[in-house]
């Protein structure tokens, strides 16, 4: 059986200081470059078959400096629009609905480009993953934690064969 690995871009400035960010197309900080290539010795003894990533910088950024070669753009695996939570804190947010939660509040609704989209809607990053690759998903890595980050990468090794 094949493993499917999920990798979340590195840092940014907006992660960094907590910005919701979806759209808004930021580069890796230093931090985040360093963060990416810590993940080359963790990928070098797999057998790759596929590489998906979103069409953000950031993500393709941390594909190339983690050593993952010709990584298929994939815009299902884009982070969900954050609508007019772009760009704003958590807790910013609370100051207006203190006890707002993503998961069962939602987004506000951003521009008409961008008119924001709740995560259950999205569906799970391993379930995006298999429908962009085309593979189904397989036992309980076709779940993932409400509070798992948006994976903005997806890297499969193909079955072993055995003989």
């Amino acid at each position: 059986m094949g493993e499917l690995i999920l990798i979340r871009h590195g840092e940014t400035e907006w992660s960094r200081s907590g910005q919701h960010t979806s759209w808004t197309d930021l580069p890796l900080t230093a931090t985040g470059e360093r963060q990416a290539r810590a993940l080359v010795p963790l990928l070098a003894d797999r057998n790759i078959g596929l590489t998906l990533v979103s069409p953000s910088i950031r993500a393709r950024r941390t594909a190339e400096l983690a050593g993952l070669h010709a990584p298929r753009v994939t815009p299902e695996l884009r982070e969900w629009d954050y609508g007019g939570y772009e760009g704003v804190t958590t807790r910013a947010i609370r100051r207006t609905r203190p006890f707002w939660n993503l998961w069962t509040d939602g987004v506000d609704p951003g521009s008409d480009e961008h008119p924001g989209r709740a995560p259950p809607r999205s569906g799970s990053a391993p379930t995006r993953c298999s429908r962009a690759s085309g593979r189904p998903p397989r036992g309980s890595g076709a779940q993932t934690s409400r509070s798992s980050p948006t994976p903005t990468s997806c890297v499969s090794s193909p079955p072993a064969t055995s003989g």
